[in-house]
């Protein structure tokens, strides 16, 4: 608490001493939100609030331009302040920060920053095997590079999400390639396998992470995209090396009026295929889209969609079903309030808890929520 306390202050300090340059700029940015949801099971994961809840998240941004071509900036996010107690106000304060120096072409990235291979790889409909470490408050350093066409990015991990630092300094190297070839777009992606313990990342004891998206797999993946015809085709294969299993897959998306149909066929070495179907239907003020999804041998279906009444007011609504679960659905409406206000009331359903208090495409909260939130 008092290492984050030190650091606004010298943050602040700063930016008086940027007003004076002309080549400095310091930007102060925030969102706040007080809420009440009725729900009150409390043997619900996911946000699960119950009563009165408030948020509230401050970034603040530095940059300077320099005399090279180069520039250097900082962020620092500080989130989740306020736990509804005027007399602890910094407990549980998160923060995230990323310090950067870039030019036209080329990039350097440290603290919580994605991983290469997890910005670079596009996949081709639902593949299990594609499941690159995704970053979540991790330390890391990427670079990045781009030369004509070509695109290239490197990342390594420096320490998990609790601040414990990795046993030899840099580790899971992820690697990330996209290229333009007339009209084929080539993305090659490569993780290799943590020589962490298990656990390091998202383990429950002291030191450890809880990033449940971390995985320890060594992972190769290429994926070849184009567009003919008013289709938009990508085949993609990526495979485990660890647990030697690999994914094929295609999808294709074409538009038709006003409707955009988007399928998808992945062959699995290991389990059932996956397939699925989307239709998208936007016109005016209304939006619907009917999802069709058979994961691993499960049926899931949903049906979602929006209108535009006008005059700052938009209602929602949805109905999601998959196997062996109870069925989802929700009602919502956003009233926008101007100067970066909106007030949302929705009610929602979700008693097998597939969604874990995100439900839907907006991830509403179980049960009846009143929530105003601003943005600063």
């Amino acid at each position: 608490m008092k290492n984050i306390l030190l650091s606004s202050a010298a943050i602040v300090a700063f930016a008086g001493a940027a007003a004076a340059d002309s080549h400095m700029g310091v930007t102060f940015s925030g969102t706040a939100e007080l809420g009440y949801n009725d729900d009150d099971n409390p043997g619900f994961t996911g946000d699960n609030n119950q009563g009165f809840y408030s948020e509230l998240e401050i970034t603040i941004g530095l940059a300077a331009e320099l005399d090279n071509g180069l520039t250097a900036a900082a962020s620092i996010d500080f989130a989740d302040l306020g736990d509804g107690s005027a007399n602890n106000f910094f407990d549980g304060v998160e923060n995230e920060y990323e310090l950067s120096l870039t030019s036209e072409t080329s990039g350097l990235y440290y603290g919580d920053t994605q991983f290469a291979a997890e910005r670079m790889w596009v996949a081709a409909g639902d593949m299990e095997q594609d499941s690159f470490s995704e970053a979540d408050g991790e330390e890391a350093l990427r670079g990045e590079l781009t030369y004509g066409m070509v695109e290239a990015q490197m990342s390594y991990v420096l320490a998990n999400n609790d601040g414990t630092r990795v046993t030899d300094d840099l580790d899971q190297l992820s690697l990330g390639v996209s290229a333009d070839f007339g009209n084929f777009n080539v993305v090659a992606a490569y993780q290799e396998e943590t020589d962490e313990a298990p656990f390091f990342y998202d383990g429950t004891l002291p030191g450890e992470g809880d990033n449940g998206d971390f995985n320890r797999s060594e992972i190769f993946g290429v994926s070849v995209g184009t567009a003919f015809a008013g289709a938009d085709v990508r085949l993609a294969y990526v495979t485990n090396e660890t647990i030697d299993e690999n994914s094929t897959g295609i999808s294709v998306t074409y538009p038709f009026g006003p409707v955009t149909g988007t399928v998808y066929y992945v062959d699995e070495s290991n389990g059932d295929a996956n397939y699925g179907v989307t239709l998208a239907y936007v016109n005016g003020p209304i939006a619907v889209e009917l999802d069709y999804d058979n994961d691993q041998g499960t049926n899931k279906t949903g049906l979602e969609g929006s209108y535009d009444v006008g005059n700052g007011l938009t209602v929602y609504a949805g109905y999601l079903t998959e196997d062996s679960t109870d069925d989802r659905y929700y009602v919502a409406g956003t009233y926008d309030l101007g100067s970066g206000a909106e007030l949302l009331v929705s009610y929602a359903e979700d008693d097998s808890n597939v969604d874990e208090d995100e439900i839907g495409a907006n991830e509403y909260q179980r049960g009846t929520t009143v929530q105003v939130t601003f943005e600063f």
